[in-house]
């Protein structure tokens, strides 16, 4: 019998079919790799879409959303909202609207500022949120922390607890990222900015 070797190109020629006929077959909708690749293209898919969500959230939101319609801290107005009362507290006297404290400026005007801690008022604020931390029942509205004041039927004005987490935060806070985690500090209250389970930013109160 005559032996014959195979040259260089034919040994090329049949290295490159068996490898497209390999690859060909790893492709081939059903085998474990083409699921496998698969599976991997859907998953990086809804990551990418998860991060496009979280990304266009952001740049829609900011920190005090749900409060937009109510004015900055620390503003100065020469007219009140009508309907405000008068609530004082350890002598100072302030006109109370929604939520909103406003402390007298001059002889015309008037600047917003934080609720005196405790103070306190027969109702909480219309819209505030509701928060159970450590078996205490706390209602947050507009930067300010309520709970039912001890033997009494109204509510006080108390610190902010940590742990806490909040929806919105009024306009007039500091804003700094440290570490790539943002931080909001608002009447010596500061806030860490988290996603929450449904994508949407929370601000808890770390400090």
């Amino acid at each position: 019998m005559i032996k014959r070797s195979l040259s260089a190109p034919t040994i090329i020629a049949l290295a490159g079919f068996l490898a497209f006929s390999l690859s060909s077959y790893a492709q081939r909708p059903g085998t474990p790799r083409a699921k496998k690749a698969k599976a991997k293209h859907h998953q990086e898919h809804r990551k990418e879409h998860r991060q496009a969500h979280h990304k266009k959230a952001h740049a829609k939101r900011v920190a005090h959303h749900h409060y937009k319609h109510l004015p900055k801290r620390g503003v100065v107005v020469t007219s009140l909202p009508s309907g405000v009362v008068v609530v004082k507290h350890k002598g100072a006297r302030l006109h109370a609207h929604n939520g909103v404290f406003y402390k007298p400026k001059g002889a015309a005007s008037f600047v917003v500022v934080r609720a005196p801690l405790g103070l306190r008022v027969k109702a909480v604020p219309p819209g505030h949120k509701k928060i159970m931390l450590r078996k205490r029942q706390y209602y947050y509205h507009y930067g300010t922390f309520y709970a039912k004041a001890p033997n009494s039927d109204q509510y006080e004005v108390v610190t902010a607890p940590l742990g806490a987490e909040v929806d919105a935060i009024p306009e007039g806070y500091d804003m700094e990222e440290i570490d790539g985690v943002v931080y909001y500090t608002m009447d010596d209250v500061k806030y860490q900015e988290k996603e929450s389970s449904n994508g949407d930013p929370v601000y808890e109160v770390v400090k």
